[in-house]
């Protein structure tokens, strides 16, 4: 499974793409006056404007390589600094073989560098930039029917990695392993790692394999097509 594309919603459109493309400095594949999109190594991600009535929050891990994740946090401590958890700055996880380590956007949406130690790649280089971000490698499903959206990704073979049993209350991950791709399904209100905000149910579309379409409404509904 690869997340191919993602596209989110915003409230302050052009605070928000000033930090994306200026001050992490993504690629800008197209700006308008309603949305913008860019890469995110061999994904995309657009982020659309929405009135401030519509709630949102979302969490987007970026796969970096292996080797360069000490690299990546010293980059975004000058840029951003960094969340910590118990006097902590990175956390190691164990099931993913992974370093991670997490900082805020404008609109408290939570971005993470991860390092998977045995599916990253390395890359020959001493430096860390966005141009070493491989792609998107977790975005949030936030829902209070988990066991309906749970079914639905059954049927489409995205499924817990580890056979995970899915429970109403907790946070799954789903994706294979292999593949360093996770979608995050979890209820709202449970608190994210390394912040004090609580997952809010948002509206998101999720492009996997560029193929598949994940819809997530503003009251937590999914719908899943495919692109013709």
């Amino acid at each position: 499974m690869k997340i191919t594309k993602v596209q989110l919603f915003v409230h302050d459109l052009q605070k928000m793409q000033k930090f994306y493309s200026d001050q992490l400095g993504f690629a800008l594949l197209e700006s308008t006056g309603d949305y913008f999109t860019i890469a995110v190594g061999e994904s995309k991600m657009t982020f659309e404007k929405v009135p401030t009535t519509i709630q949102k929050q979302y969490h987007i891990a970026l796969n970096i390589p292996r080797n360069l994740f000490y690299q990546a946090k010293i980059w975004a401590k000058e840029r951003v600094g960094l969340l910590t958890s118990e006097g902590q700055d990175e956390v190691y996880f164990d099931f993913l073989k992974a370093y991670s380590c997490y900082f805020y956007d404008p609109e408290g949406n939570i971005l993470e560098f991860i390092a998977r130690q045995e599916v990253n790649p390395e890359q020959d280089t001493a430096y860390f930039s966005m141009e070493q971000v491989l792609k998107i490698g977790e975005i949030n499903v936030t829902t209070d029917d988990i066991l309906a959206a749970a079914r639905k990704l059954n049927e489409y073979a995205i499924k817990p990695i580890n056979d995970q049993k899915i429970q109403p209350d907790a946070l799954h991950f789903l994706g294979n392993y292999e593949d360093g791709a996770n979608i995050l399904l979890g209820p709202s209100e449970r608190l994210w790692y390394f912040s004090d905000k609580k997952a809010v149910i948002s509206p998101i579309c999720i492009e996997i394999n560029d193929m598949l379409q994940l819809f997530v409404d503003e009251k937590g509904q999914l719908t899943i097509s495919q692109k013709r």
